[in-house]
């Protein structure tokens, strides 16, 4: 079964830039809160490296419905996927956007691919979706979604 997919979620893993974390983390800590592993479809650590489920990393499947945006209301993970990228904290714990070029490089790469995938897809971050569906606030993911696609040309 496809899974109809019209938005694309941006997060952030909530981490210091110092704290270079993975899938493998990511699928540790969402374990521990009794999910099925990694909420994210795909984790773009440090590096740069686009970590996902077909390239044999922690993260959900694409077929499989992600665990990132439950705080907005039923059936928001169920039409989305999840992106997240390693850091978005300072040192005080305060939203930062710490995020590499070689991050930034590879979110844009990815959402090209996936756009040519789901063409009709709106990309946002997670404190937009959480405006518009009125959830608790917060910073996820650090930096303005919208005015980086627009800058960048994409959606």
């Amino acid at each position: 079964m496809t899974r109809h997919i019209d938005h694309l979620i941006i997060h952030s893993s909530a981490s210091r830039a110092k704290q270079n974390f993975t899938s493998t983390d990511i699928d540790r800590w969402h374990r521990a809160n009794g999910w099925f592993g990694c909420g994210y479809h795909f984790v773009i650590p440090r590096d740069g490296n686009l970590e996902s489920h077909d390239l044999g990393d922690r993260c959900r499947p694409l077929s499989k419905v992600g665990a990132h945006v439950g705080d907005c209301g039923a059936g928001w993970n169920k039409r989305s996927l999840g992106i997240c990228l390693i850091g978005g904290l300072d040192e005080e714990g305060k939203a930062e956007d710490n995020y590499t070029e070689a991050q930034y490089e590879c979110l844009d790469s990815l959402l090209s691919y996936l756009l040519l995938e789901y063409p009709d897809s709106a990309v946002m971050g997670h404190r937009d979706l959480i405006k518009l569906t009125k959830a608790p606030p917060k910073d996820c993911p650090c930096f303005d979604v919208r005015k980086w696609c627009k800058e960048k040309g994409i959606n």
